[in-house]
């Protein structure tokens, strides 16, 4: 159990169930460990063990990576996960959420939009932004200048109504970012830093 530190949902006290494996290989991504440290659990198995860690009021679960689109049961896992907690599902937006989850309607979405800094630009599923609710929030993390130029074409080409949060690169510097933000984000643009790293540093979850 932690502090959401990213998004709409940041502040809150969730379980996080970190998946194995990615299929992205961004520049900057600082759970590499997710790609090959897993071990097996069963459904019942994780579900026993976010029961056991959740307490003092926690009401959510997050499901994050990795790439918890490529697990096997996952769509299981989130139906039996849905009957105690409410659901945050943390993911690359290169996989198609409705294929892989047919749930996703009752799941809230962190979804990344990838810039060319990260090494995995355009690799965005379009059809994500068809699934998406006014809970629910495309991510632009940003690493420079070209990055935030970027970011800012892609939300021209997207609906008004969709939730928008750009955030930094943890350790870059953030007053130029938040002086264009002022000037060229759209209206339902937030800027947000990753709040759990300004609380523990930049140190690997278990």
């Amino acid at each position: 159990m932690s502090i959401q530190g990213e998004g709409y949902y940041t502040g809150k006290k969730m379980v996080f169930v970190r998946t194995e494996y990615c299929n992205l290989r961004c520049s900057w991504c600082d759970t590499k460990y997710s790609f090959n440290e897993g071990r097996d659990m069963s459904v019942t198995e994780i579900v026993d063990t976010v029961n056991s860690i959740a307490g003092n009021g926690v009401s959510w679960v997050c499901l994050t990576g990795g790439e918890p689109l490529l697990q096997r049961d996952v769509s299981q896992l989130v139906r039996k996960l849905s009957e105690k907690y409410s659901i945050l599902l943390e993911t690359s937006g290169s996989l198609d959420i409705k294929r892989f989850l047919p749930d996703y309607a009752s799941v809230r979405k962190d979804i990344d939009f990838k810039l060319p800094s990260s090494g995995m630009y355009r690799k965005f599923n379009d059809l994500n932004l068809e699934y998406m609710d006014e809970n629910d929030y495309i991510k632009f993390v940003v690493n420079d200048k070209y990055d935030f130029s970027v970011a800012l074409q892609e939300m021209k080409s997207m609906d008004k109504g969709t939730g928008i949060v750009i955030q930094p690169v943890y350790g870059t510097e953030i007053k130029w970012l938040a002086e264009e933000f002022l000037e060229k984000a759209p209206g339902n643009a937030r800027l947000m830093l990753q709040e759990h790293k300004y609380i523990y540093g930049d140190i690997r979850g278990v």
